[in-house]
């Protein structure tokens, strides 16, 4: 393991990184790696996602490790949004800082930074204030080192988490275990020439698919979708439709026994917080195999 460093380095994630799923684990990866070289984290980026995290929802500066102290939750993300653009010069504007911008280089052509590398030991070793922008930033074996504690900080706050964990009990009442079904359409149209992007239709055979793996299982399928879906579709199927929130449905995928659903942080994320095995829907011709179902704890 890397030892800390000296002198506490302070480290600020100063630009967005997509949307939800992104964030997170690039927040994960860096809270990770601040756990094992010992500097200071404060992610800013997280922004209109802090609120709905217990780690984060007191903090304007969504600090890691945390801090005893907090703030009413709204008084904090009005701080937030005064000071988020403040943080996109962060290392120009303080003493002894500087700033690592990987976007137009390892972004740009699909690269990976080494959190564990030599330059980065350099830069916390030079810098009290280093700003990162970009999303490429990894460190996957201190990612799945500390699981727990980054796990426990992105806990869903408890008006979220209570119902949803609700609608879980009420999915299990009605069979031998949830598969969780991620069903994103929308943006999937486009992205990549709609490769991942699949009708409501195919999702359905694709749940019968795996009811008829083991008959025994009984599965009750626990459908998050990111717009909304033809139910009839899904006739002949144990089916209940998850909390339609954004946070309430990743949250609720991670409380599965199984998930599915297309290439996303999002499920990635589900089967990374909740230690849950996912499987992933590629293409229109995939058939379905136990097999398929493994524990994603990367990107």
């Amino acid at each position: 393991m890397i030892s800390a460093i000296m002198h506490p380095a302070t480290v600020v994630i100063a630009s967005k990184a997509g949307r939800l799923g992104n964030r997170l684990f690039l927040s994960a990866y860096f809270m990770a790696n601040a756990l094992a070289r010992g500097y200071r984290l404060m992610n800013p980026a997280l922004d209109e996602y802090a609120p709905f995290f217990e780690g984060s929802v007191g903090d304007p500066f969504c600090r890691f490790p945390g801090v005893e102290s907090r703030m009413d939750p709204e008084i904090a993300a009005q701080c937030r949004e005064v000071l988020g653009p403040l943080f996109t010069i962060a290392g120009i504007l303080m003493p002894g800082g500087g700033t690592l911008d990987i976007r137009k280089s390892l972004d740009a052509v699909d690269g990976v930074y080494d959190l564990n590398g030599p330059e980065f030991t350099s830069l916390l070793q030079e810098d009290r204030f280093l700003a990162v922008k970009g999303w490429k930033f990894r460190d996957d074996i201190n990612l799945s080192r500390h699981h727990e504690v980054i796990a426990r900080y992105f806990q869903p706050i408890a008006s979220i988490r209570k119902p949803v964990e609700e609608l879980l009990s009420e999915a299990r009442s009605h069979g031998n275990e949830v598969i969780g079904v991620h069903i994103r359409q929308g943006d999937y149209k486009d992205w990549k020439n709609g490769v991942h992007y699949f009708e409501t239709e195919q999702y359905a055979h694709w749940m019968r698919e795996v009811s008829q793996l083991d008959a025994s299982r009984n599965p009750v399928f626990l459908v998050c979708a990111s717009d909304p879906v033809d139910e009839t579709c899904f006739r002949g199927l144990e089916v209940v439709m998850g909390p339609g929130s954004v946070i309430g449905d990743l949250h609720a995928l991670s409380l599965c026994d199984r998930i599915m659903g297309p290439p996303s942080t999002f499920s990635t994320w589900a089967s990374f917080h909740g230690r849950k095995p996912l499987c992933m829907l590629q293409h229109h011709q995939q058939k379905i195999f136990p097999a398929h179902f493994t524990l994603h704890d990367r990107v």
